[in-house]
């Protein structure tokens, strides 16, 4: 439908032609059944929207983010668990092992500090304990740590013990994996053939004997430090460590492993030829701001350029800022030993806008089909049923006849009440003519009366004036003015009397309207002349007569 509209009109113009009452039954059908249609059809959008279904593709994608999330939480848990059962079990060990080295030396704990001689044999007895459950525990390395120093003039405090860290991940059998990083004494490392790299360390330094009572209390079996940086290195790592204690229940040192990046990586593997894949993260919030472990070595945190990620929660997703690129994903709270991390999915932004414009783009594509579907449907339905109206309209316009019928029954019946009212109307037209007709004979009936009492009532007026001025010939002056100045001293009663006798009325008439008997009136005369100067009543007509005609004339 095409309405030519000049550009100079305005647009209330405009708005005007398209009114009701400039639209043909036709188009308005049209426009009824479009709009009925595109309100339908917007309703059914807004469910589809809420329900996703339509943008199948964004709702597939965020419920695979989901099941993966899921996923992620339950074999991160289930791998930090195990590596858990393992660190617990290497404590168990080396407490035994440290007990029986002090009773078979006859030493405490608190005489190992500063002995050179009974630190470095005691590590020596615990090195093979430290390979073994490093080789048996899902781990980067592992490592020990005792409360307890050879040189504790230092100004910072170190602490002595073992720390393995395998040189090569990828392979399948790690016992015969060289290490990449040894700490602990010279005599341990040479006597088991360790080689010594640039990083040697005789001991180490921590702050875990600051915090490991509030650490491990309330049943707290062990521990997960943030992702940091391993001294001397470029690596990341965590450590998961869980207390050593003396047989008084104390704390004397701390056991556990390490999980770096690469471990990470491994255990939560992406091919990297693949960005769009999903990624997993273990992450540490600090002041808004998180780092942690990636599941891909492009995302690795790792390297002399420390970068940030942050994030920020939306409706459904999660938005991650990481340097320049951006992603989004979803993310769970998981509770490791003592602290609280979190868990995270994400892929790259461009990636999940690309698959929800093409969910976009194809239910847009669907939009335009059952618009044109819709547009289709109300051009068949107006041409169906409003052509043959019309059609039999025109042929009611030409012949004045309503033709035979159209097969549709409401507007069959509709032109049968028509032809039915048509003859109704022709009847009353009929009546209201005879009507019409009587009317105008009683109105010229009418008239004729009407004039014959207008020229009787001029003839009275005519004769009225006529008597008038015969009696003002009888009338004395001085008698006349007396009269009207003193009809202002008649009673009310009077007066009223005075007034039936003007009116027509006779003393026995007047007697009755006034409920008086007739000497009460002739009282009433008589003093009604008295004060008026008269003595009869024709003389009071006389004057009244004079005095309505002088009233008249002004």
């Amino acid at each position: 439908m095409k309405i030519k509209v000049p550009s100079h009109l305005p647009i209330k113009s405009l708005l005007q032609q398209l009114g009701p009452e400039n639209l043909s039954m036709r188009r308005r059908l049209f426009l009824y059944i479009f709009s009925a249609l595109c309100m339908l059809f917007a309703l059914l959008l807004m469910l589809f929207n809420l329900f996703g279904i339509l943008n199948p593709m964004r709702k597939s994608l965020l419920d695979s983010m989901e099941s993966q999330l899921l996923g992620s939480v339950a074999s991160i848990e289930h791998s930090y668990d195990k590596t858990a059962a393992h660190a617990i079990s290497f404590a168990s060990q080396l407490e035994q092992q440290i007990q029986d080295y002090l009773t078979e030396t006859n030493l405490t704990f608190d005489d190992l500090r500063d002995n050179t001689e009974a630190i470095t044999a005691l590590q020596t007895r615990l090195y093979n304990t430290v390979y073994l459950n490093m080789q048996l525990a899902p781990s980067s390395g592992a490592f020990y740590l005792l409360n307890t120093t050879v040189n504790s003039n230092v100004q910072t405090p170190r602490y002595n013990g073992i720390y393995l860290k395998y040189i090569n991940l990828y392979s399948e059998n790690t016992v015969n994996n060289d290490f990449s990083l040894y700490r602990g004494s010279v005599v341990t490392g040479k006597t088991n053939g360790i080689t010594f790299h640039s990083g040697w360390q005789n001991e180490m330094k921590t702050d875990f004997f600051t915090t490991c009572n509030a650490t491990f209390e309330k049943g707290v079996y062990y521990a997960l430090s943030s992702a940091v940086q391993i001294p001397d290195t470029w690596e990341r790592a965590r450590y998961l460590y869980v207390p050593l204690h003396n047989l008084k229940g104390e704390i004397i040192g701390v056991c556990g492993y390490e999980l770096n990046d690469l471990y990470f990586q491994l255990t939560h593997s992406v091919a990297d030829s693949q960005p769009e894949h999903l990624i997993y993260a273990l992450l540490d919030s600090h002041n808004e701001e998180y780092t942690g472990q990636f599941s891909s070595s492009i995302y690795s945190m790792s390297g002399p350029v420390q970068h940030s990620l942050k994030l920020t929660p939306q409706k459904e997703l999660t938005l991650f800022t990481f340097d320049a690129d951006t992603y989004v994903g979803q993310t769970r709270t998981i509770q490791l030993g003592s602290r609280e991390f979190t868990v995270a999915v994400m892929i790259t932004q461009a990636y999940y806008e690309n698959h929800v414009r093409k969910g976009q783009l194809n239910a847009a594509v669907v939009i335009l089909i059952v618009a044109l579907f819709s547009f289709a449907y109300c051009a068949f339905i107006t041409k169906k049923y409003v052509t043959p109206i019309l059609q039999k309209i025109e042929l009611i316009k030409s012949s004045e006849e309503y033709g035979e019928q159209i097969n549709i029954r409401e507007i069959d019946d509709l032109f049968a009440y028509l032809e039915e009212k048509d003859t109704q109307y022709e009847e009353k037209l009929r009546k209201l003519e005879r009507a019409r007709q009587d009317a105008e004979t009683e109105t010229k009936k009418a008239r004729a009366a009407y004039e014959s009492a207008i020229e009787k009532y001029n003839l009275a007026h005519s004769q009225l004036q006529h008597l008038a001025a015969e009696q003002k010939k009888e009338i004395v002056l001085e008698e006349y003015e007396y009269f009207v100045a003193n009809l202002k001293t008649l009673t009310p009663t009077e007066y009223r009397i005075y007034q039936l006798y003007l009116d027509g009325k006779g003393g026995p008439q007047i007697a009755a309207l006034l409920d008086i008997s007739e000497n009460t009136l002739k009282y009433h005369n008589k003093n009604i002349y008295s004060k008026l100067g008269i003595s009869s009543r024709k003389q009071l007509l006389r004057y009244a007569a004079l005095k309505q005609l002088q009233d008249e004339k002004k």
